[in-house]
């Protein structure tokens, strides 16, 4: 891609400006010992970097301790605040999923309550059918006993429509 001249171009830039940085910051050690104060100014007249470069995050880290101390905890910071809005996040779905599980609990149980009593009334019902079956086998079995008898006295039936008796 044609970005990509330009992206190495710029890294390596990136890394010019990193070295000299640091031998800059290696050579005021060397000259004013471990324990110096490194200042911006100092770092400009050395390594000829613009005040602008010496500021910007990839090379302020390198010279400005307190700059990084204070990003990483900034950055910290910023996690926890992720974190206690995550932990919010999921508290509040937490607590919607539990709604959700109780009004499920209560829907299932009043469908098994339903469900007993439909089961209550469909015994009921068998019940009644059975005694109904039998009411009405014994009714058959005793028309049907009727009807021989005043056949084998000669009574002609055939004039007797079953299906009109509703």
């Amino acid at each position: 891609m044609a970005n990509d001249g330009l992206r190495e171009l710029q890294q390596k830039k990136r890394e010019e400006s990193i070295e000299r940085v640091k031998w800059a910051i290696q050579y005021l050690h060397d000259l004013e010992g471990q324990n110096c104060r490194i200042t911006a100014v100092k770092l400009v007249d050395i390594s000829g970097l613009s005040r602008a470069a010496l500021y910007k995050p990839h090379l302020r880290s390198l010279w400005d301790e307190n700059w990084a101390i204070s990003q990483k905890e900034s950055k910290i910071q910023q996690e926890i605040d992720h974190h206690h809005k995550d932990k919010e996040k999921l508290q509040i779905e937490i607590s919607l999923l539990d709604r959700r599980i109780q009004k499920s609990e209560l829907e299932i149980s009043r469908l098994t309550k339903a469900l007993n009593n439909e089961k209550a009334r469909s015994s009921v019902y068998r019940q009644d059918f059975e005694e109904m079956k039998e009411r009405h086998q014994k009714l058959l079995h005793h028309n049907l006993r009727i009807l021989r008898k005043l056949h084998l006295h000669g009574v002609d039936t055939s004039d007797l429509n079953m299906e009109d008796t509703d």
